[in-house]
């Protein structure tokens, strides 16, 4: 039973450990490391806190969003590439066939063809279900030239884009808040165009007597598609590098956001425990004081 004489003593015992033990209850959540465990425990901080959290969300999105469209960058390029080699075969065939080589002009026909096939497969390339050269349609193939309406182009040939069934946007990337990347590469560019074009010429000229015209302008057509095809290869390969770029820099934006957060919800483990184990040594006490409050008489000192 507590005393008159010792109540006040022991009230005020009673509100200091409860502080305590309150005070004990934040450094235990601190060891952790955080400040809190929840956004209210931050206090005028927690706004802040969800701000950077939220750019930092979207710095990493920009990231993995862009190392997708790397990806498809890289295999347009790749497919570009192989573009360009099947028509330095083809070039290297009409050189052949239209300095009269009797050999190579009996296999005009047949090879031109091959390479014509050889040549949709790279424009109809795809990334995980894709079409790359197909603008926004990309669950359709760009290039057909099975089928009407594209025509085979004979001598003298007229420029067509029959063989495209995409659409012409041209794709573009948001990499940042304030940066947007191009792209995009359609089949219907002036260089898969002549390409084409040049292919079929080959594929449907005459082998007997040979066509001499039609060689010469799928010769010329081919130049063409050549530079422009390089020019296109040479877009791709900046797109890549500033792709590569704009992630690097989110990535040292990654880094400055996460040292932010820290600041705002994180602590020193080695010094919460420090503080812990303080706030410990305190408790004790006061538990201590309260026993002897508790066991105190007023005629154990008369």
């Amino acid at each position: 039973m507590n005393r008159i004489s010792t109540y006040g003593q022991l009230n005020a015992t009673l509100t200091s450990v409860m502080r305590q033990q309150s005070d004990m209850a934040v450094a235990q959540a601190q060891s952790s490391g955080l400040k809190s465990e929840s956004y209210a425990g931050l206090g005028a901080d927690s706004a802040r806190a969800l701000n950077l959290e939220a750019q930092l969300a979207r710095s990493l999105q920009y990231v993995q969003q862009g190392e997708i469209v790397a990806s498809r960058v890289e295999s347009m390029y790749s497919a570009v590439t192989d573009m360009i080699d099947t028509l330095g075969k083809y070039q290297s065939l009409l050189s052949t066939a239209m300095s009269g080589d009797s050999a190579e002009t009996a296999g005009l026909n047949y090879q031109s063809q091959t390479w014509l096939d050889t040549f949709v497969d790279s424009a109809n390339t795809r990334l995980t279900g894709r079409y790359l050269f197909s603008g926004d349609m990309t669950d359709t193939a760009p290039v057909n030239v099975s089928d009407p309406p594209y025509t085979p182009q004979t001598y003298p040939s007229t420029a067509s884009t029959a063989y495209y069934q995409g659409d012409s946007a041209i794709a573009t990337f948001q990499a940042s808040d304030g940066k947007t990347i191009t792209y995009g590469v359609t089949a219907s560019e002036a260089g898969f165009e002549e390409a084409i074009r040049a292919l079929s010429l080959g594929a449907n000229a005459s082998e007997d007597p040979v066509d001499q015209d039609a060689l010469t302008e799928a010769y010329d057509l081919v130049n063409t598609a050549l530079d422009a095809l390089l020019v296109t290869q040479t877009k791709l390969s900046a797109a890549a590098t500033a792709l590569e770029w704009e992630m690097d820099v989110q990535t040292d934006v990654q880094v400055r956001l996460e040292a932010m957060v820290s600041t705002v919800k994180e602590v020193d483990v080695a010094e919460a425990l420090t503080r812990m184990e303080t706030l410990q040594t305190q408790l004790e006490a006061s538990y201590s004081a309260i026993a002897k409050i508790n066991e105190m008489n007023l005629f154990d000192y008369l």
